[in-house]
């Protein structure tokens, strides 16, 4: 490449970092305009707090266990123009080599890791539709099926699949060869969730043989939700244009939630809360079957042996605790031991690279978590990607762990 185009290139890149910028600034004013002073303060302090905790991790290789706030706000203060004298963190792998740290996330600057500096778009959109969000449809599918019936789940998946060796197609490969009659896609269409986002990757998921879902999630929430309601009515018209749903057979109760859109906005939805729609709604499902839950966010903190207050939630809404639940969010593969009657599945490992959870190896919590190195010469450190089917016949349920090599992980014993 000569001098004229890397320099042309260069100057590409300012203007479109000029353009975030100007963006993110007049949101930023205009949540001070719309929510008070009080509010853009705490959203500053918020930035200022995601850089704090980055540049920690930086400096020790690792400090997951103090994670407190968004990763995908750790360059806001570099967005918005707000560093003064605080060190810049690291934008290229050249700066800083990747990482992988006690939960597996990946600490470093290539695309879809904790440092990418992609994820500003993520931030602007937040910052621009916190205060505009669709409209959710008001009708709920409650669709009966097959006493027998397949289903195969995967979560965190939206990273696209145009490219030949991208997990994401890799996974939507391997789900299309289950034959699944029913696939679902428990959330997070990257980076942003905008409409673009959701047309370019989430017409190519792996529709079942007889329909797929999509939950909502807090990535497209940062985009208010627009997209992701857009996606629905065009493939996924089981859905009813509601972003929650529930199926059910003679022994079996299928719940799909939308556990973000009633989430806190200002922090970034990243816990999982359901709306009193939601909660009415559960109040009036059927009481006498085994019931599967099936969310973007987590029901269960291994790390302090809790359930979380989705959970409670659900809980209290249906008067009894759930059998099973399927959840993203975290991106790797996780089977819990059970607590009680409860099973704990953590399918958040559709596409985005994971290493090896340190903290779950040996752990009494865990009876399974991928740990088999994806030889991925793009990602040396990522284990695979993969998904979770489940097979319904009659009252029993049979579970597989699928890798995106096609490889069986985990099944039930």
């Amino acid at each position: 490449m000569d001098i004229e185009a890397i320099e042309h290139g260069l100057e590409k890149m300012e203007l479109s970092l000029q353009a975030l910028r100007h963006r993110a600034t007049t949101a930023l004013s205009n949540i001070a305009a719309r929510f008070g002073a009080s509010r853009h303060a705490e959203v500053l302090a918020l930035l200022a707090q995601a850089h704090e905790q980055a540049q920690r991790a930086v400096l020790t290789g690792d400090d997951s266990a103090k994670e407190e706030v968004p990763w995908e706000l750790a360059h806001g203060l570099s967005v918005l123009g707000l560093l003064n004298d605080v060190k810049p963190l690291p934008q290229t792998p050249e700066e800083f080599p990747t990482v992988v740290m006690k939960n597996g996330r990946l600490l470093g600057c290539r695309r879809w890791e904790l440092l990418d500096p992609n994820w500003s778009e993520a931030i602007v959109k937040w910052l621009e539709y916190m205060d505009s969000h669709a409209e959710c449809g008001a009708t709920p599918a409650i669709i009966t099926i097959p006493d027998n019936a397949v289903l195969a789940i995967s979560g965190d998946w939206g990273t696209g699949t145009t490219e030949a060796d991208a997990p994401a197609r890799n996974v939507a490969n391997a789900m299309r060869n289950i034959g699944a009659d029913y696939t679902v896609h428990l959330g997070d269409v990257y980076y942003a969730g905008t409409d673009t986002d959701e047309q370019n990757h989430m017409s190519a998921w792996p529709q079942g043989r007889h329909g797929s879902f999509a939950l909502n999630s807090n990535h497209e929430m940062y985009s208010g939700a627009h997209g992701y309601f857009a996606e629905l009515n065009r493939n996924f018209p089981l859905q009813q244009g509601t972003s929650y749903f529930a199926l059910q057979n003679d022994a079996w109760l299928i719940i799909g939630l939308d556990s973000a859109y009633g989430a806190n906005r200002f922090k970034l939805y990243m816990k999982g809360q359901l709306d009193q729609a939601q909660l009415d709604w559960l109040a009036t499902l059927p009481k006498d079957k085994r019931v599967i839950v099936l969310s973007h966010h987590e029901a269960y903190d291994a790390a302090t042996d809790t359930k979380t207050v989705l959970y409670q939630q659900v809980r209290d809404a249906l008067n009894r605790d759930p059998d099973y639940w399927y959840w993203g969010h975290a991106h790797n593969g996780i089977c819990y031991r059970p607590v009680g009657e409860f099973h704990g599945r953590c399918a958040g490992h559709g596409a985005l690279p994971c290493g090896i959870a340190s903290e779950l190896v040996n752990n009494a919590k865990v009876d399974w978590h991928e740990t088999e190195l994806a030889r991925d010469s793009n990602y040396p450190e990522r284990i695979l990607n993969g998904f979770v089917t489940i097979k319904l016949s009659g009252a029993e349920i049979a579970e597989q762990f699928i890798g995106e090599d096609a490889s069986v992980r985990w099944s039930t014993p």
